[in-house]
């Protein structure tokens, strides 16, 4: 079952919120992440067990994706690094039989998808790395892999660091 609610307080940890918070370079990233890819939306999400947790974005056209929005994670482009922890890049999403069918494709529209795993130093997956557009993109830069995951380290390496620094 596919859900857009606004996710209760407890989805992310006062720690989770305040390392969102301390990433000043969040914005630039995910600003960057959408000069790279050409795509118009880019976004940081949590996984949970069953729910991915929209941390931050970057949508100058309003696709609707907002911080705190929960979605089912299996419903999600996303889940698929709980199974292939690759990045992943959707040209066309309209003319992929695997992903097409999705209920979050139609529900905003997405037309093209380019998304890394974020993984903790610790070597937990804490969530992805994402953008997403309704028009299809062609990915040619033979660098877009290695640099979509530099950032994600780099925000993993961040969120880790804020967030132990919480447990002492």
């Amino acid at each position: 079952m596919l859900s857009s609610v606004t996710a209760p307080l407890s989805l992310l940890s006062p720690e989770e919120r305040a390392a969102i918070a301390e990433i000043e370079a969040t914005t630039s990233i995910l600003q960057l992440v959408t000069r790279l890819t050409g795509m118009r939306f880019a976004g940081i999400a949590k996984f949970t067990d069953l729910e991915w947790v929209v941390c931050s974005v970057h949508d100058p056209f309003d696709m609707g994706i907002h911080p705190d929005d929960v979605l089912d994670l299996e419903t999600t482009l996303c889940s698929e690094f709980c199974i292939n922890p690759q990045t992943l890049f959707i040209p066309q999403v309209s003319q992929n039989g695997r992903f097409a069918a999705r209920p979050v494709v139609k529900q905003y529209a997405i037309e093209s998808y380019a998304g890394t795993p974020i993984f903790l130093p610790d070597g937990r997956l804490f969530g992805a790395l994402c953008a997403l557009d309704s028009k299809a993109m062609l990915f040619d830069d033979p660098n877009l892999a290695e640099t979509l995951s530099l950032f994600a380290r780099l925000i993993g390496c961040i969120f880790f660091a804020n967030l132990t620094a919480h447990e002492r």
